[in-house]
């Protein structure tokens, strides 16, 4: 876990400090995502969690404890893409405690990070 965790500052400090306004980072293990938006020196980083309206499969279908936990954490279903989102304060900073919370995050999607694709873009 701690090389993925590595892995996961390195992408926050990257969507902080390089690119431009509209950074993106992707963890994806199908069905599932997780995806944070953020523009270099920013204020606020988003993070995208996928809901059930984007999962086809019943089994693949989050469970009511584990949309209970997501909301428990400050996410709230976004009307416009139907996913999790949530609001973070963004600073070099707060990078080890969004970090933290993404990690929880993958635990309650049952996201193996060393199994999962990551994926980067800096605008």
């Amino acid at each position: 876990m701690i090389k993925s965790m590595k892995k996961i500052s390195k992408y926050l400090s990257s969507i902080y400090n390089d690119g431009g306004d509209n950074n993106f980072f992707g963890i994806y293990k199908d069905p599932y995502y997780i995806q944070v938006f953020g523009g270099r020196k920013a204020p606020k980083v988003y993070l995208d969690a996928v809901s059930n309206a984007h999962l086809l499969e019943e089994r693949e279908k989050l469970s009511d404890e584990k949309i209970d936990k997501l909301e428990e954490m400050g996410f709230e279903e976004e009307p416009r893409s139907s996913n999790f989102s949530k609001e973070f304060d963004f600073s070099e900073q707060k990078i080890p405690e969004l970090t933290d919370f993404i990690v929880k995050v993958l635990q309650i999607y049952e996201i193996d990070p060393y199994k999962a694709d990551f994926e980067i873009e800096l605008d």
